[in-house]
């Protein structure tokens, strides 16, 4: 299986502003020395080493992810802000002819994982098929609600491609195209669904939208047969340890939590997601850097990697 992150911003986009740029350019000249722009391998060895927040950026866009299975079938997992661009991807692969097929599940419908659907091309292309999965009862009224003319010009029946509606009970396992899919409740305002996605042996939970708090870790039995040998557990970090204390039942948790969970669950690959609208890139280097110190703490002999999800980021399993 791949993954590929297409949003990874919680509640709401984050565009990166003007201001932020220039500072990115700043302290990039100060790190410079002559010695560094001397000739083009040079520039690209300082460009190389620079860290990630003023190399690159985290992304704005809201929860969208790209799953592949290993005979490159497609499912798309929530459709945030993200999905607009993984539809304009999606042209190319015969979605542009009304030929495209592929499935979609969605883990809730908080706005931040469906405000992209309106703007996903290859739903208005007729004849492209979608098969739409959702634990959530009503997802067809759901998503019809946020094209009500009130909300957007365009009716969610006025988009052309064929769309199929499953709902599935939390408890049952079922298949997509191969990948046998498992779910799982978890805490969240409205209530929010992990999906454990399964291929040959390999596993990818996605367990955004989840609050763990600090007082659930003595008594977390019942999710760690769910979690438990995961290649890569995608869990929602939203908050620092600091603030998720601030912010009881808001439906969220931390990047040292889901490591606990991560280190008791076996977990291969962390990727910390589900970020913060208010943390720019240099406050999400400090969250990957507490990360890496806290698993360090609890357990210096763990081979837990623990990865940062930003747009782009592609995975294999």
């Amino acid at each position: 299986m791949k993954v590929k992150f297409w949003g990874v911003r919680g509640s709401i986009g984050s565009p990166v502003k003007g201001h932020s740029i220039r500072e990115k350019v700043r302290r990039i000249l100060q790190y410079a020395s002559p010695a560094d722009i001397l000739d083009d391998d040079a520039i690209e060895r300082f460009v190389k080493a620079l860290p990630f927040s003023l190399l690159q950026t985290y992304g704005g866009n809201t929860t969208c992810l790209e799953i592949r299975s290993a005979k490159n079938d497609l499912v798309i997992v929530d459709a945030g802000t993200g999905i607009r661009e993984l539809g304009m991807k999606m042209l190319a692969e015969g979605f542009l002819q009304g030929k495209g097929e592929c499935d979609m599940v969605f883990t809730h419908t908080h706005w931040d994982h469906i405000q992209g659907l309106p703007f996903f091309a290859p739903f208005y292309i007729p004849g492209n098929k979608f098969h739409i999965h959702a634990i959530s009862e009503d997802i067809e009224d759901r998503l019809k609600y946020q094209h009500s003319s009130r909300h957007f010009p365009v009716g969610f029946d006025e988009m052309q491609a064929t769309r199929e509606f499953i709902q599935h009970p939390e408890t049952t396992e079922w298949n997509i195209k191969g990948l046998k899919v498992r779910t799982k409740g978890m805490r969240h305002p409205g209530n929010s669904y992990s999906y454990r996605f399964e291929e040959d042996g390999k596993s990818i939970i996605f367990g955004s939208d989840a609050e763990f708090k600090l007082e659930d870790m003595d008594r977390i039995d019942e999710y760690m047969e769910y979690f438990h040998n995961a290649d890569v557990l995608i869990f929602d970090t939203q908050y620092t340890f600091e603030e998720q204390l601030q912010k009881i039942d808001w439906g969220h948790s931390s990047a040292s939590i889901a490591t606990d969970i991560a280190l008791r669950a076996g977990v291969k690959k962390l990727v910390l997601f589900h970020h913060d609208p208010s943390y720019d890139d240099e406050k999400l280097d400090e969250v990957y850097l507490r990360a890496l110190r806290y698993r360090e703490m609890m357990d210096k002999q763990s081979k837990l990697e623990i990865v940062m999800a930003y747009e782009g980021l592609e995975l294999a399993v």
